[in-house]
């Protein structure tokens, strides 16, 4: 498929179906440079546990939890990393969503291992999970697209290190949940399976879960949510990313739109 006919599908999955995947568009090389980074914070951190609850700040930019290990501002502490973070047909497929002036508001490696378990459904509106909440989302109904969330998968995907469960929506399905979110299957759902090097890209109202990891070692991914122009940032949005002043144009170019 040509990155033009790439990009036409990815769009018109965000609006039929919610997601989009793109498969192995980052290199080994650029996954293992990626994964052995996040690896190697871990190990500096002296391998803290990988499920806690509640959440723990390990350092200012660091919190272990249920989700497993986060490591914020990642752009910012590893700015060699940068130039890898982002293709240029996946952004290309997010401005065509989102509109031309969409921006970045934030971008966080993740590790996590089989001690966590089944990951609840969840849905990223607004940017912040159901316990910010106080578990009583609002479900507001949206004209348009407005945030994006963009999975960078640096491990397989599948039955070891545990499946991304979607359930395919319409842009303008209601969004609230249209069944207990601790189920571990939901009439529908999508197994998503993927090798590393690919990137999930998940419309902000779209349900997803995923599966506890079965085998050894850790399962690693950069996260990043992007919002349209005008969108109110998230509450855990990373508000130095502004500052960032590198040479990589297409990175500026999603912070400074």
């Amino acid at each position: 498929m040509s990155a033009t006919s790439a990009v036409e599908k990815g769009v018109q999955d965000l609006y039929t179906k919610g997601y989009t995947v793109f498969e192995r568009v980052w290199s080994d090389a650029e996954v293992e440079m990626l994964r052995g980074r996040l690896v190697a914070r871990w190990q500096e951190l002296g391998k803290p546990a990988l499920y806690v609850i509640p959440p723990v700040s390990l350092a200012e930019d660091v919190m272990t939890g249920p989700a497993g290990l986060t490591l914020r501002r990642l752009a910012l502490r590893e700015p060699d990393l940068v130039p890898l973070l982002y293709k240029p047909q996946v952004i290309e497929t997010l401005r065509r969503f989102l509109g031309p002036r969409m921006r970045l508001e934030l971008v966080a490696g993740a590790i996590s291992d089989k001690t966590r378990p089944f990951f609840d459904w969840h849905v990223h509106i607004d940017g912040v999970d159901d316990a910010y909440y106080d578990y009583k989302r609002p479900y507001p109904i949206y004209s348009k697209p407005e945030r994006v969330v963009h999975l960078l998968y640096l491990d397989d995907i599948g039955d070891e290190t545990g499946e991304l469960l979607v359930l395919p929506r319409k842009i303008d399905d209601p969004p609230p949940p249209p069944y207990n979110q601790t189920l571990e299957e939901w009439p529908g759902q999508v197994e998503v399976r993927c090798p590393r090097g690919s990137v999930v890209l998940l419309e902000q109202c779209t349900w997803h879960a995923v599966r506890r990891m079965r085998g050894n070692g850790v399962r690693c991914f950069i996260g990043s949510y992007f919002i349209a122009d005008g969108v109110k940032m998230a509450p855990i949005a990373d508000g130095e990313l502004a500052n960032w002043d590198g040479e990589d144009e297409l990175f500026r170019s999603l912070v400074r739109p």
